[in-house]
This record gives C-alpha cells, sequence and structure tokens, in this order.
C-alpha cells in the first residue's frame, strides 16, 4: 500500500539520509531493498567443461576477485590451473573477510558442468550486499577460467560471459600441465606465464600440443549468465 507524506516530511527524510551518509553511518551498499536472487550459468561451448563455481555474495569492502591486466592471486591461480576453490573459500571466508556476506562452492550433482548444461545458484539478500564475484575453470586449459568480479545482482538480466586466463602458467597444451580430459595432471609449467589476467586466446593446436582445437577451442561467449532478481514481499 503506497503512503502519503507531506513535502516537509520528504525533505526533512532526505535530509536525515544525507546526514547518515555525511556521518558514514549508512553506506551504498546498504540502500538496496531486500530481495531473493537466483543466478544460473550455462556452458556455451562445445569441448570444454566447466569446474564447479566458486561464488561469494559481499559489499564494495571485499575488494576485487580479479582485474584484468593486472597479477591473478594465488588463490584465483589454483583456481584457474587446478580447479582448486579452497584458496578462495578461505580469503573469502565471511568470518575473517568483513565485506563478504557468503561464500560457496556451487557444482552440477556434485560434479562439474558439462557443455550445454547449466548450474544455478539462488540465495536472499537481507543485508544490502548485493555484489557478486564468481569463477569457473575451463578444464581442458592450462590456466582459463570464466567469472565476475564486483558484479551487482539487484537487476534482472542476461550477460554474456568470455574466456580468460589467469596469466600463471604458460599455455602449453601439454597434457602433463592439464586436469582436465584427456589429460587428467595436475603439474604446472610456469617457465613463461603472461604475468596478469587477460583474455584468453584459446586452443590453437599444433606439434607440440596435446589438444584438437576443432574438439576443446571456442569462440567467446564461452558462458551465459542469467539474473533473475526479484523483491521479498513483506
Amino acid at each position: 500500500m503506497k503512503k502519503t507524506v507531506s513535502i516537509v516530511a520528504v525533505l526533512g527524510g532526505l535530509i536525515a539520509l544525507l546526514a547518515l551518509f555525511a556521518g558514514g553511518l549508512l553506506s551504498a551498499d546498504q540502500r538496496s531493498e531486500d530481495m531473493k536472487v537466483e543466478l544460473s550459468i550455462t556452458n556455451l561451448t562445445r569441448g570444454q567443461i566447466m569446474s564447479p563455481v566458486f561464488v561469494a555474495r559481499h559489499n564494495s569492502n571485499a575488494g576485487p576477485l580479479y582485474s584484468l591486466g593486472e597479477p591473478a592471486s594465488p588463490s584465483l591461480a589454483k583456481m584457474a590451473e587446478d580447479a582448486d576453490a579452497s584458496g578462495l573459500l578461505a580469503d573469502w571466508d565471511p568470518r575473517t573477510n568483513a565485506g563478504v556476506s557468503e561464500s560457496m562452492v556451487v557444482a552440477l550433482d556434485e560434479g562439474p558442468i558439462p557443455p550445454g548444461n547449466t548450474v544455478s545458484i539462488s540465495f536472499d539478500v537481507e543485508d544490502g550486499n548485493s555484489l557478486v564475484s564468481f569463477a569457473s575453470m575451463l578444464v581442458t586449459t592450462n590456466d582459463g577460467f570464466i567469472g565476475a568480479s564486483g558484479l551487482d545482482v539487484s537487476k534482472s538480466r542476461t550477460i554474456f560471459l568470455n574466456a580468460y586466463d589467469s596469466g600463471t602458467e604458460a599455455n602449453t597444451e601439454d597434457c602433463a600441465f592439464i586436469p582436465g580430459p584427456p589429460c587428467g595432471n595436475m603439474l604446472h609449467d610456469r617457465s613463461q606465464p603472461e604475468g596478469f589476467v587477460h583474455v584468453h586466446a584459446g586452443i590453437h593446436g599444433g606439434p607440440k600440443s596435446d589438444l584438437d582445437p576443432a574438439q576443446h577451442d571456442w569462440r567467446d561467449p564461452v558462458a551465459r549468465l542469467t539474473i533473475r532478481s526479484w523483491k521479498l514481499s513483506k
């Protein structure tokens, strides 16, 4: 039900709101209304399996999960190289990171996400923290991943995701250094890493490659993120 208020009351409310901002008592992240959010990530590739997805809901004080053109954190490198989310879960633990509301790993039937499949997660946003960061490895690569850093999920929309490279391992396409099929190995070749997060160049093949581009290469985008957001009834 809508309420009718006087101009004086509105002005008084605005003045009080500005005072709260000035005093540092109300942050921009706290202005969102209570809502429910559902995220769905669909693997659009033909021959790349996506690892279970690390997801964190947070505010702007949590810091970036990654920044294009900047070095990847050791924890992001573990995810991009080995599909290992343990470091990210530690870095984004709500008990030790004050900007984080919740963090988790989302799997499809307790496993990875094959081509053409979708994994979904939903959560209630009752604390105003409507930013989400996530990452998932493209497992038949040396250090390729998809992700988002500090994405506002307060509005419903669809976003297409490109593949990124963590820049922490050489893109040898050598099975000795690739965890996904047809390889299944967890070694690392850091002889010539790029040193920064960038758009992934794909799978090229060649005489020294163990991967078939016809099967494992892609053209961006590699995944679709669907955001459904609606207000919680009060």
